[in-house]
């Protein structure tokens, strides 16, 4: 059977061009242990790939191309084309590992082909696996990138067994979402029930809804755009090339949250702030005084606008807001940010340049790419300089083949195609994870930026008086031993 493309998976598809590659990713570090072979990823795949079914189709383009393509079954699906091995060089360090990251997010997806792959990473110092999982945005309709993780992770150590493959196109449907509340009748902790409720919650909208909201939100948003100024020039706002790098960082959960509590603002407001601080040093160190910008650079940014004792979607706002990279005082860049941010969310702040919209079948992570690529074919200026993604994650660890997931961090795709810096903020089991996709041509590179954001967190956490020292915070999850970052050492 063949299936129509919905308007964001063409907008997604018709917006890969040049130098933008529209391929979302993540990069997942698990312990070592049994259950992690190729053999033994590939069985897990295999058996719940049904889950998922347009993992197993492909796009057809008939004779017209992407105006008339449809998603059809690849029959010759064949899950080890998908899974990939990988050795990584000694000393198998964090250089060598993000050079490969950085490798595999420059290569896009084969069209020809389903359009997810996911790479298993063997090598690293201390024996542990790195998992990185790609997968188009055109898949990422609804319940796609949920559910491609739940074909490999559980909530426990223990996997839970699958629903078999349906015999017939009519039980389809719903599959994935039969699967998620099987683990609702199971006596779960809290964290873990919130993991299975919220997954649950997104699998019963609607991905034809979330694509015309999105696009009646990007309507919006280009008339608002139009009555602001382009984003302000920066070194990382120029013409990009095909190819990436990236890097990434954690910092515990509490201490961010006790930044938080000590500004009295949101954790949204303390990340954004940190950002800001570390955009200010690196366009320094790129030979940019941020006293001489002519304006404040400005981010994308999606941020929850759920009422108190709201329910049923993901109600949030997509907004533009400018950063105070100017500012030296990191509790002040956090009250500057936070009174922006406000002003953003509130009634006035629509003709700001923020927009309401509920999204059924998207989730906030994914909602910036989607709609850089909608807003792209209607604005002929930078609206933007960068996009800060910052997702709520899992509370609880989750377990690939009974081992357990140590980190997660996102990889938030380059779009539109002068835009050569996207950072993505992950929190899962007590830490915050921190991705920066870069391209390759950046200068200075991204280690320095990496680098000026943990400065940054520290900096911020001085300022507010926060003791960072290990004693004063939980025990974190095992980290790489080559890995050595603010607040985190092995």
């Amino acid at each position: 059977m063949s299936h129509p493309l919905s308007p964001l998976d063409r907008s997604s598809l018709v917006g890969e061009v040049g130098p933008v590659n529209m391929t979302i990713g993540s990069l997942i570090f698990v312990e070592a242990g049994p259950g992690l072979s190729y053999d033994e990823i590939c069985n897990r795949i295999r058996e719940r790939i049904h889950l998922v079914p347009r993992c197993r189709q492909k796009l057809d383009e008939g004779r017209t191309g992407l105006s008339n393509a449809v998603w059809v079954d690849d029959d010759d699906f064949d899950v080890e084309v998908h899974v990939r091995l990988a050795m990584l060089p000694a000393p198998g360090g964090q250089d060598e590992l993000m050079r490969h990251v950085g490798n595999e997010m420059s290569r896009r997806l084969d069209r020809s082909r389903p359009l997810w792959e996911l790479h298993v990473v063997n090598g690293l110092a201390d024996g542990r696996i790195a998992i990185i999982m790609k997968m188009h945005h055109a898949l990422v309709d609804g319940a796609s990138a949920l559910g491609i993780g739940m074909t490999v992770l559980d909530i426990e150590p223990e996997a839970e067994p699958c629903e078999p493959a349906p015999e017939t196109e009519e039980e389809r449907p719903g599959l994935l979402l039969r699967q998620a509340r099987r683990f609702a009748v199971k006596p779960l902790s809290k964290t873990q029930r919130l993991v299975v409720e919220g997954t649950t919650r997104v699998l019963e909208t609607s991905p034809s809804t979330a694509a015309a909201d999105l696009r009646e939100a990007a309507d919006v948003l280009r008339e608002l755009l139009r009555s602001r100024p382009p984003a302000v020039e920066t070194p990382f706002n120029r013409t990009i090339s095909a190819n990436r790098s990236y890097d990434c960082t954690t910092a515990p959960l509490e201490i961010i949250k006790s930044i938080a509590e000590a500004t009295d603002r949101t954790v949204n407001d303390v990340l954004l702030a940190i950002v800001t601080g570390a955009l200010a040093i690196y366009l320094r160190e790129a030979g940019v005084d941020p006293d001489a910008l002519e304006r404040d650079p400005t981010t994308l940014v999606p941020v929850s606008i759920r009422r108190e004792g709201e329910v049923g979607g993901n109600r949030i706002s997509v907004v533009i807001v400018e950063l105070p990279v100017a500012e030296p005082d990191p509790l002040r860049r956090v009250e500057i940010v936070g009174e922006r941010m406000d002003e953003l969310k509130s009634a006035g702040g629509v003709m700001a340049g923020a927009i309401f919209v509920v999204v059924g079948g998207l989730a906030p992570p994914l909602l910036s790419p989607a709609l850089s690529t909608v807003l792209s074919a209607g604005i002929d200026f930078p609206s933007h300089n960068l996009v800060v993604s910052n997702v709520p994650g899992p509370t609880a660890p989750l377990y690939l083949n009974g081992r357990r997931v140590l980190e997660m961090y996102p990889i938030v795709p380059l779009n539109p195609a002068d835009q050569g810096l996207n950072v993505g903020a992950f929190s899962y089991d007590g830490t915050m994870h921190f991705g920066f996709h870069t391209d390759r041509a950046l200068d200075p590179p991204v280690g320095r930026l990496r680098e000026a954001f943990d400065r940054a967190v520290d900096d911020m956490a001085a300022a507010a008086g926060i003791d960072t020292a290990p004693a004063s915070i939980a025990e974190p999850a095992p980290r790489l031993a080559w890995i050595n970052r603010t607040f985190r050492r092995t």
